[in-house]
Protein backbone atom coordinates (compact mmCIF):
# COMPACT_ATOMS: atom_id res chain seq x y z
CA UNK A 1 0.00 0.00 0.00
CA UNK A 2 1.05 3.81 -0.10
CA UNK A 3 4.73 4.45 -1.82
CA UNK A 4 5.36 0.81 -3.34
CA UNK A 5 4.16 1.36 -6.17
CA UNK A 6 1.89 4.24 -8.85
CA UNK A 7 2.04 8.01 -8.46
CA UNK A 8 2.47 8.91 -5.19
CA UNK A 9 0.60 12.04 -3.43
CA UNK A 10 1.74 13.44 0.20
CA UNK A 11 1.63 16.03 2.48
CA UNK A 12 5.13 16.44 4.58
CA UNK A 13 6.11 17.05 8.44
CA UNK A 14 9.39 17.95 10.34
CA UNK A 15 9.64 16.02 13.16
CA UNK A 16 10.42 17.99 16.38
CA UNK A 17 11.77 16.89 19.36
CA UNK A 18 13.43 13.25 17.34
CA UNK A 19 17.05 12.59 18.56
CA UNK A 20 18.72 9.91 16.88
CA UNK A 21 18.99 8.47 12.92
CA UNK A 22 17.74 5.25 13.85
CA UNK A 23 14.08 3.37 15.13
CA UNK A 24 15.72 1.64 18.55
CA UNK A 25 13.91 -1.13 20.15
CA UNK A 26 11.57 1.08 22.96
CA UNK A 27 10.49 3.21 19.73
CA UNK A 28 8.99 -0.26 18.20
CA UNK A 29 7.84 -0.96 21.62
CA UNK A 30 5.87 2.02 21.36
CA UNK A 31 4.71 1.28 18.65
CA UNK A 32 3.78 -1.78 19.37
CA UNK A 33 1.60 -0.33 22.35
CA UNK A 34 0.53 1.76 19.99
CA UNK A 35 -0.65 -0.28 17.70
CA UNK A 36 -4.21 -1.02 15.86
CA UNK A 37 -6.32 -2.66 18.10
CA UNK A 38 -4.03 -2.88 21.06
CA UNK A 39 -5.34 0.18 23.22
CA UNK A 40 -8.94 0.21 22.02
CA UNK A 41 -9.49 3.85 22.35
CA UNK A 42 -11.90 5.35 20.34
CA UNK A 43 -12.54 8.99 20.39
CA UNK A 44 -15.00 11.13 21.30
CA UNK A 45 -15.95 11.37 17.33
CA UNK A 46 -16.11 7.45 17.42
CA UNK A 47 -13.02 7.06 15.67
CA UNK A 48 -10.60 4.21 16.42
CA UNK A 49 -6.81 5.01 15.19
CA UNK A 50 -3.72 2.98 15.24
CA UNK A 51 -0.52 1.95 13.61
CA UNK A 52 -0.63 -0.87 11.49
CA UNK A 53 2.22 -2.58 9.60
CA UNK A 54 2.64 -1.70 5.69
CA UNK A 55 1.73 -5.41 5.01
CA UNK A 56 -2.16 -5.70 4.74
CA UNK A 57 -5.14 -3.51 6.92
CA UNK A 58 -5.36 -6.24 9.67
CA UNK A 59 -1.31 -6.57 9.97
CA UNK A 60 -1.15 -4.81 13.70
CA UNK A 61 2.30 -7.19 14.17
CA UNK A 62 4.64 -4.57 14.10
CA UNK A 63 8.52 -5.50 14.47
CA UNK A 64 12.04 -3.63 13.12
CA UNK A 65 12.52 -5.60 10.07
CA UNK A 66 8.80 -5.41 8.93
CA UNK A 67 8.76 -1.41 8.90
CA UNK A 68 12.24 -0.78 8.30
CA UNK A 69 13.44 0.23 4.83
CA UNK A 70 16.91 1.39 4.68
CA UNK A 71 16.60 5.01 6.18
CA UNK A 72 13.18 4.90 5.93
CA UNK A 73 10.51 3.59 8.38
CA UNK A 74 7.43 2.48 6.65
CA UNK A 75 3.98 2.00 8.09
CA UNK A 76 0.56 3.12 8.10
CA UNK A 77 -2.40 4.74 10.15
CA UNK A 78 -5.25 3.07 10.23
CA UNK A 79 -8.56 4.69 10.89
CA UNK A 80 -12.03 3.51 11.45
CA UNK A 81 -15.12 5.19 12.04
CA UNK A 82 -18.12 3.19 13.96
CA UNK A 83 -20.66 5.81 13.39
CA UNK A 84 -23.58 5.02 11.70
CA UNK A 85 -24.10 7.02 8.69
CA UNK A 86 -27.08 9.67 8.98
CA UNK A 87 -29.06 7.58 6.10
CA UNK A 88 -29.80 5.20 8.78
CA UNK A 89 -30.11 6.89 11.80
CA UNK A 90 -32.66 9.15 9.84
CA UNK A 91 -34.37 5.88 8.71
CA UNK A 92 -34.38 4.20 12.58
CA UNK A 93 -36.00 7.50 13.90
CA UNK A 94 -38.51 6.96 11.16
CA UNK A 95 -39.34 3.65 12.55
CA UNK A 96 -39.28 5.22 15.76
CA UNK A 97 -41.63 7.71 14.64
CA UNK A 98 -44.34 5.31 12.71
CA UNK A 99 -44.58 2.44 15.99
CA UNK A 100 -45.22 5.80 18.52
CA UNK A 101 -47.66 7.07 16.32
CA UNK A 102 -49.94 3.25 15.71
CA UNK A 103 -49.33 3.40 19.30
CA UNK A 104 -50.85 6.56 20.69
CA UNK A 105 -53.61 6.33 18.01
CA UNK A 106 -53.10 9.98 17.30
CA UNK A 107 -53.69 11.70 14.32
CA UNK A 108 -49.74 13.66 14.48
CA UNK A 109 -46.57 13.07 16.22
CA UNK A 110 -46.32 15.42 19.45
CA UNK A 111 -42.81 17.20 20.19
CA UNK A 112 -41.82 15.24 22.95
CA UNK A 113 -42.74 11.47 20.50
CA UNK A 114 -40.24 13.34 17.87
CA UNK A 115 -37.69 13.78 20.71
CA UNK A 116 -37.87 10.17 22.17
CA UNK A 117 -37.72 8.54 18.76
CA UNK A 118 -34.84 10.31 17.80
CA UNK A 119 -33.39 9.59 21.66
CA UNK A 120 -34.10 6.00 20.45
CA UNK A 121 -33.06 6.04 17.11
CA UNK A 122 -29.56 7.68 18.05
CA UNK A 123 -29.58 4.67 21.00
CA UNK A 124 -29.67 1.68 18.82
CA UNK A 125 -27.12 2.81 15.88
CA UNK A 126 -24.81 3.65 19.03
CA UNK A 127 -25.54 0.04 20.19
CA UNK A 128 -24.78 -1.50 16.23
CA UNK A 129 -21.60 1.19 15.65
CA UNK A 130 -19.89 0.13 18.65
CA UNK A 131 -20.18 -3.73 18.12
CA UNK A 132 -19.23 -2.84 14.76
CA UNK A 133 -21.84 -2.83 12.42
CA UNK A 134 -21.06 0.43 10.65
CA UNK A 135 -16.97 -0.06 11.17
CA UNK A 136 -15.45 2.08 7.90
CA UNK A 137 -11.76 1.06 7.63
CA UNK A 138 -9.50 2.93 5.77
CA UNK A 139 -5.38 3.57 5.97
CA UNK A 140 -3.03 6.11 5.15
CA UNK A 141 0.32 5.76 4.03
CA UNK A 142 3.05 7.18 6.63
CA UNK A 143 7.01 7.27 5.68
CA UNK A 144 9.10 8.37 8.22
CA UNK A 145 13.19 9.63 6.93
CA UNK A 146 15.04 9.23 9.84
CA UNK A 147 18.28 11.04 8.48
CA UNK A 148 16.32 14.15 7.46
CA UNK A 149 13.26 13.85 10.32
CA UNK A 150 10.64 13.99 7.78
CA UNK A 151 7.40 12.42 7.66
CA UNK A 152 5.71 11.76 4.47
CA UNK A 153 2.09 11.20 4.90
CA UNK A 154 -0.44 9.94 2.01
CA UNK A 155 -3.51 11.46 2.77
CA UNK A 156 -4.42 15.32 1.97
CA UNK A 157 -7.39 14.95 3.85
CA UNK A 158 -8.11 17.20 7.39
CA UNK A 159 -9.53 14.70 9.28
CA UNK A 160 -6.92 11.61 8.61
CA UNK A 161 -4.36 15.01 9.24
CA UNK A 162 -4.99 15.38 12.93
CA UNK A 163 -5.55 12.08 13.97
CA UNK A 164 -2.15 11.50 12.65
CA UNK A 165 -0.95 14.80 14.58
CA UNK A 166 -2.23 13.36 17.54
CA UNK A 167 -0.89 9.27 17.27
CA UNK A 168 2.37 10.58 16.28
CA UNK A 169 2.74 12.74 19.26
CA UNK A 170 1.42 10.28 21.72
CA UNK A 171 3.36 7.36 20.71
CA UNK A 172 6.75 8.90 20.22
CA UNK A 173 6.11 12.53 22.22
CA UNK A 174 7.44 14.41 19.60
CA UNK A 175 5.90 16.82 17.32
CA UNK A 176 5.02 16.69 13.88
CA UNK A 177 5.13 20.59 12.03
CA UNK A 178 3.26 20.59 8.68
CA UNK A 179 5.70 21.98 5.69
CA UNK A 180 4.05 24.06 3.89
CA UNK A 181 4.72 27.30 2.23
CA UNK A 182 5.07 29.57 5.38
CA UNK A 183 6.51 26.96 7.40
CA UNK A 184 9.40 26.57 4.75
CA UNK A 185 9.85 29.63 4.08
CA UNK A 186 10.59 30.32 7.44
CA UNK A 187 13.20 27.66 7.85
CA UNK A 188 15.35 28.57 4.59
CA UNK A 189 15.30 31.76 5.40
CA UNK A 190 16.32 31.64 9.04
CA UNK A 191 19.13 29.17 7.24
CA UNK A 192 20.46 31.61 4.96
CA UNK A 193 19.98 34.63 7.40
CA UNK A 194 17.09 35.93 5.61
CA UNK A 195 14.70 35.89 8.30
CA UNK A 196 14.24 39.47 9.42
CA UNK A 197 12.94 40.17 5.63
CA UNK A 198 10.72 37.20 5.84
CA UNK A 199 9.28 38.54 8.95
CA UNK A 200 8.33 42.05 7.61
CA UNK A 201 7.32 40.16 4.19
CA UNK A 202 4.35 41.67 2.30
CA UNK A 203 2.31 40.39 -0.77
CA UNK A 204 3.28 41.67 -4.39
CA UNK A 205 1.22 42.15 -7.05
CA UNK A 206 2.13 41.85 -10.77
CA UNK A 207 -1.58 44.60 -11.41
CA UNK A 208 -1.53 47.97 -10.39
CA UNK A 209 -5.29 48.62 -10.45
CA UNK A 210 -6.85 44.81 -10.58
CA UNK A 211 -10.49 44.58 -10.53
CA UNK A 212 -9.90 44.40 -6.61
CA UNK A 213 -8.72 47.59 -6.09
CA UNK A 214 -10.26 49.29 -3.25
CA UNK A 215 -11.57 46.23 -2.36
CA UNK A 216 -8.67 45.38 0.22
CA UNK A 217 -7.17 41.40 0.07
CA UNK A 218 -7.00 38.16 1.73
CA UNK A 219 -5.78 38.08 4.83
CA UNK A 220 -1.86 37.14 4.01
CA UNK A 221 -0.57 37.03 8.02
CA UNK A 222 0.40 33.68 7.45
CA UNK A 223 2.80 35.03 4.36
CA UNK A 224 1.37 31.51 2.24
CA UNK A 225 1.25 34.07 -0.42
CA UNK A 226 5.10 33.41 -1.31
CA UNK A 227 3.74 30.28 -2.51
CA UNK A 228 1.97 31.53 -5.16
CA UNK A 229 4.49 33.78 -6.32
CA UNK A 230 6.94 31.36 -6.24
CA UNK A 231 4.78 29.00 -9.05
CA UNK A 232 4.69 32.56 -10.76
CA UNK A 233 8.21 33.22 -10.72
CA UNK A 234 8.64 29.62 -12.01
CA UNK A 235 6.10 30.59 -14.56
CA UNK A 236 8.05 34.04 -15.56
CA UNK A 237 10.92 31.81 -16.14
CA UNK A 238 9.94 29.44 -18.37
CA UNK A 239 8.10 31.65 -20.15
CA UNK A 240 10.56 34.81 -20.97
CA UNK A 241 13.55 32.01 -20.30
CA UNK A 242 14.90 29.09 -20.68
CA UNK A 243 12.87 27.32 -18.06
CA UNK A 244 16.13 25.87 -16.33
CA UNK A 245 16.77 27.61 -12.92
CA UNK A 246 18.99 27.06 -10.37
CA UNK A 247 18.75 25.20 -6.86
CA UNK A 248 19.75 26.57 -3.52
CA UNK A 249 20.30 23.51 -2.22
CA UNK A 250 20.74 22.79 1.64
CA UNK A 251 23.41 20.07 1.69
CA UNK A 252 21.37 17.58 3.19
CA UNK A 253 20.51 15.73 -0.02
CA UNK A 254 23.30 15.88 -3.30
CA UNK A 255 21.66 18.10 -5.96
CA UNK A 256 22.36 19.20 -9.52
CA UNK A 257 23.22 23.02 -9.96
CA UNK A 258 20.08 23.60 -11.55
CA UNK A 259 17.01 21.68 -12.94
CA UNK A 260 14.42 22.07 -16.00
CA UNK A 261 10.84 23.36 -15.28
CA UNK A 262 7.99 22.54 -17.44
CA UNK A 263 4.18 23.70 -16.53
CA UNK A 264 2.05 20.57 -17.36
CA UNK A 265 -1.80 19.65 -17.51
CA UNK A 266 -3.23 21.80 -15.39
CA UNK A 267 -3.13 25.48 -13.70
CA UNK A 268 -5.47 26.83 -11.11
CA UNK A 269 -4.92 30.39 -10.88
CA UNK A 270 -6.61 32.67 -7.68
CA UNK A 271 -6.96 36.41 -7.64
CA UNK A 272 -4.82 38.30 -5.46
CA UNK A 273 -8.10 40.57 -4.16
CA UNK A 274 -10.60 37.95 -3.29
CA UNK A 275 -12.96 39.83 -6.53
CA UNK A 276 -12.30 37.98 -9.71
CA UNK A 277 -12.62 34.36 -8.39
CA UNK A 278 -10.63 31.28 -9.60
CA UNK A 279 -9.62 30.34 -13.21
CA UNK A 280 -8.58 26.49 -14.00
CA UNK A 281 -7.15 25.43 -17.24
CA UNK A 282 -6.45 22.45 -18.10
CA UNK A 283 -3.80 21.99 -21.24
CA UNK A 284 -0.72 20.23 -21.96
CA UNK A 285 1.07 23.43 -21.56
CA UNK A 286 -1.55 25.80 -19.35
CA UNK A 287 0.69 28.54 -18.96
CA UNK A 288 0.80 29.25 -22.96
CA UNK A 289 -3.25 29.55 -22.92
CA UNK A 290 -4.45 32.91 -23.69
CA UNK A 291 -7.07 32.15 -21.15
CA UNK A 292 -4.23 31.78 -18.37
CA UNK A 293 -2.14 35.04 -19.25
CA UNK A 294 -5.31 37.32 -19.04
CA UNK A 295 -5.99 35.90 -15.58
CA UNK A 296 -2.69 37.38 -15.01
CA UNK A 297 -3.61 40.65 -16.39
CA UNK A 298 -6.62 40.99 -13.71
CA UNK A 299 -4.77 40.31 -10.66
CA UNK A 300 -4.47 36.65 -10.80
CA UNK A 301 -1.39 34.66 -9.77
CA UNK A 302 -1.16 30.34 -9.75
CA UNK A 303 -2.19 28.33 -6.92
CA UNK A 304 -1.84 24.56 -8.16
CA UNK A 305 0.27 23.65 -10.77
CA UNK A 306 1.53 20.87 -12.83
CA UNK A 307 4.86 20.53 -13.22
CA UNK A 308 7.56 18.66 -14.86
CA UNK A 309 11.12 19.18 -12.89
CA UNK A 310 13.76 17.18 -15.17
CA UNK A 311 17.51 16.49 -14.27
CA UNK A 312 20.11 14.55 -15.82
CA UNK A 313 18.45 10.66 -15.70
CA UNK A 314 15.71 11.80 -14.15
CA UNK A 315 11.81 13.19 -14.57
CA UNK A 316 9.12 14.08 -11.84
CA UNK A 317 5.93 15.00 -12.96
CA UNK A 318 3.53 16.02 -10.24
CA UNK A 319 0.98 18.56 -8.97
CA UNK A 320 2.19 21.37 -6.51
CA UNK A 321 -0.11 23.35 -4.34
CA UNK A 322 1.61 26.59 -3.56
CA UNK A 323 -0.02 27.26 -0.21
CA UNK A 324 0.22 23.98 1.65
CA UNK A 325 2.79 22.41 -0.51
CA UNK A 326 0.95 19.54 -0.95
CA UNK A 327 2.40 17.05 -3.71
CA UNK A 328 -0.27 15.12 -5.78
CA UNK A 329 -0.27 12.53 -8.69
CA UNK A 330 3.86 12.51 -8.52
CA UNK A 331 5.50 10.13 -11.23
CA UNK A 332 8.47 8.86 -10.22
CA UNK A 333 11.49 7.27 -12.59
CA UNK A 334 11.24 4.00 -13.77
CA UNK A 335 12.82 1.36 -10.99
CA UNK A 336 14.79 -1.67 -12.11
CA UNK A 337 15.14 -3.19 -8.64
CA UNK A 338 13.64 -6.66 -9.22
CA UNK A 339 13.77 -7.18 -5.17
CA UNK A 340 10.43 -5.67 -3.45
CA UNK A 341 12.33 -4.04 -0.87
CA UNK A 342 15.24 -2.07 -3.01
CA UNK A 343 12.38 -1.30 -5.28
CA UNK A 344 10.71 0.12 -2.26
CA UNK A 345 13.81 1.88 -1.03
CA UNK A 346 14.52 3.58 -4.06
CA UNK A 347 11.14 4.83 -4.64
CA UNK A 348 11.70 6.34 -1.54
CA UNK A 349 14.47 8.08 -2.72
CA UNK A 350 13.44 9.35 -5.71
CA UNK A 351 10.47 10.54 -3.43
CA UNK A 352 12.79 12.54 -1.30
CA UNK A 353 15.50 13.94 -4.11
CA UNK A 354 12.07 14.94 -5.74
CA UNK A 355 11.08 17.14 -2.62
CA UNK A 356 14.56 18.37 -2.40
CA UNK A 357 14.49 19.78 -5.69
CA UNK A 358 11.13 21.79 -5.22
CA UNK A 359 12.85 22.90 -1.61
CA UNK A 360 15.89 23.90 -3.36
CA UNK A 361 13.92 26.24 -6.34
CA UNK A 362 11.82 27.38 -3.44
CA UNK A 363 15.13 28.92 -1.71
CA UNK A 364 16.35 30.24 -4.81
CA UNK A 365 13.30 32.32 -4.97
CA UNK A 366 13.08 33.28 -1.43
CA UNK A 367 17.16 33.99 -1.92
CA UNK A 368 16.25 36.14 -4.54
CA UNK A 369 13.05 37.65 -3.02
CA UNK A 370 14.52 38.70 0.02
CA UNK A 371 18.01 39.12 -1.41
CA UNK A 372 17.76 43.14 -2.24
CA UNK A 373 17.94 42.59 -5.81
CA UNK A 374 14.61 41.48 -6.72
CA UNK A 375 13.24 45.07 -7.87
CA UNK A 376 14.72 44.43 -11.11
CA UNK A 377 13.28 40.92 -11.31
CA UNK A 378 9.64 42.05 -10.15
CA UNK A 379 9.79 45.40 -12.81
CA UNK A 380 10.66 43.04 -15.90
CA UNK A 381 7.77 40.11 -14.85
CA UNK A 382 5.38 43.20 -14.66
CA UNK A 383 6.16 43.64 -17.81
CA UNK A 384 5.69 40.35 -18.86
CA UNK A 385 2.16 40.28 -17.81
CA UNK A 386 1.07 43.53 -19.84
CA UNK A 387 3.10 42.01 -22.87
CA UNK A 388 1.18 38.31 -22.32
CA UNK A 389 -2.12 40.29 -21.58
CA UNK A 390 -1.71 42.27 -25.52
CA UNK A 391 -1.21 38.60 -27.06
CA UNK A 392 -3.37 37.01 -25.63
CA UNK A 393 -6.53 38.55 -26.27
CA UNK A 394 -9.41 35.49 -26.71
CA UNK A 395 -10.42 35.19 -30.18
CA UNK A 396 -13.51 32.78 -31.64
CA UNK A 397 -13.89 29.25 -29.79
CA UNK A 398 -11.94 26.68 -31.18
CA UNK A 399 -13.32 22.96 -30.20
CA UNK A 400 -9.57 22.25 -29.86
CA UNK A 401 -8.78 24.95 -27.27
CA UNK A 402 -7.53 23.95 -23.68
CA UNK A 403 -10.84 23.65 -21.66
CA UNK A 404 -11.14 26.53 -19.18
CA UNK A 405 -13.36 26.67 -16.34
CA UNK A 406 -14.17 29.62 -14.04
CA UNK A 407 -15.29 29.61 -10.62
CA UNK A 408 -16.87 32.17 -8.29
Amino acid sequence: MGFASGPVSYRRYQVDGWSGDRLDEQAVERLQAAAFGQAEAISADAVEIGWIAPTHLFDNEIDLEKITTGRFVNLAMRLDRLSAPPAIVRSYQRIEEDAALAASGEEFLSRRMRKDAKEAALSRATKEAQAGNFRRITAHPVVFDLEDRIVYFGSLGNGPHEKLLALFASTFDVRLTPLDATELAARITEAHGLSRFFDDAEPLHLVAGAVGDGLGGPDFNDQSFLGREFLTWLWHRTDAGDGVVALAADGRTPLPDAVSVMFTKSLQLDCDFLSTGRTCVYADGPTRAPEAKVALSVGKQPTKAGLILSEAGAQYALSLDATRFHVTGLRLPEVDEPAPEARLEERLMHVVRCAAIVDAAYARFLKERFGGHFGKTFSAMRQWVMRSAERSTPTAVDPAAPKLEVVF
